[in-house]
């Protein structure tokens, strides 16, 4: 079969619907109008940085500042059901890059910044980012061009991004670089889907990386998959859309189980929320959280700039 007999219509996999399971708090919680968003962020920030003021640099987080990260995780958590429509970029991206910069100002101040609350930030952090990518790709108009952003499908369910792409601050060798790709949370052994359809150009160890498959797609576009427990494909074989091509691990360079999943196009990479599906759900209750990724070390990327 040659390459381009490879390519016609196939039913993508999507989704399930978003969990409806908040509770009442959050649901009471939530701002009804982008001026409310503003106002809860404001109250945020102006108790996170009194809260910071009455702290010796090194003491420990006091449990009022903990207190007022739960109250605005659970206000965005409930300004995120809304539909997207109802939804503007300007607002996410002003949470986002609040909550970036605040849980950074944090951790300059504080000793010690619970575990469970610097991945709770995290979360919240890439579901703001899908969603302005979600919003980006309706308020454009679709183009023709053969470079034009592919419609990819997500290569794990459920979806939680715990790292986002541009620069950042290396969990493990400490060193601020470009992170080319974005993480999602995984659980060991769980099965990684092509993106889309194309032929396997590698599958294999690939030094930090950890076991990584690499797949080329129509027009140019290439996927990897990276800290791969073991590889299910083999280079040159044809994969249909949803095919499963591995398993998630920890190989590699790596602090946890997660998937590392990046999207090239003719050898520069290019942020994988962009061309990626539906926003992803909020996190299912009691689910496991890939360790490792405290929001400081997210970043965005700097234009321009080659791997």
């Amino acid at each position: 079969m040659s390459f381009e007999e490879l390519y016609a219509s196939a039913p993508s996999r999507s989704l399930g619907p978003e969990s409806e399971g908040a509770s009442p708090r959050l649901r009471h919680r939530a701002p009804e109008s982008p001026s409310e968003l503003h106002a809860t962020l404001a109250t945020f920030s102006t108790q996170a940085r009194a809260l910071r003021q009455q702290v010796a640099r090194g003491g420990v987080m006091p449990a009022a500042q903990v207190d007022n990260w739960e109250q605005v995780n659970l206000a965005l958590d409930g300004f995120l059901r809304r539909p997207v429509a109802h939804v503007n970029s300007g607002d996410l991206l002003r949470a986002q890059s609040l909550l970036e910069t605040e849980l950074e100002r944090d951790g300059f101040t504080y000793g010690d910044i619970p575990a469970s609350l610097a991945e709770a930030v995290v979360l919240r952090v890439g579901r703001l980012a899908v969603r302005t990518a979600e919003l980006r790709r309706l308020e454009q108009p679709p183009e023709e061009a053969e470079d034009a952003l592919p419609r990819f499908s997500w290569p794990l369910e459920p979806v939680s991004v715990t790292s986002l792409f541009g620069y950042r601050w290396h969990p493990v060798t400490g060193v601020h670089r470009r992170h080319l790709g974005i993480d999602l949370r995984a659980t060991q052994g769980q099965l990684i889907f092509t993106a889309d359809k194309g032929v396997v150009l590698r599958a294999g160890r690939n030094g930090d990386h950890g076991l990584q498959v690499e797949v080329q797609h129509e027009g140019r576009w290439v996927t990897r998959y990276s800290h791969l427990s073991r590889i299910l494909v083999e280079p040159g074989e044809a994969v249909e859309r949803g095919n499963a091509v591995g398993m998630a691990g920890e190989t590699g360079l790596a602090t946890g189980v997660h998937l590392h999943f990046e999207l090239w196009l003719d050898g520069q990479p290019m942020d994988p929320l962009e061309a990626l599906g539906d926003a992803e759900p909020p996190p299912e209750p009691g689910a496991p959280v890939a360790q490792g990724y405290p929001a400081m070390h997210q970043g965005r990327p700097l234009a321009g700039e080659r791997p």
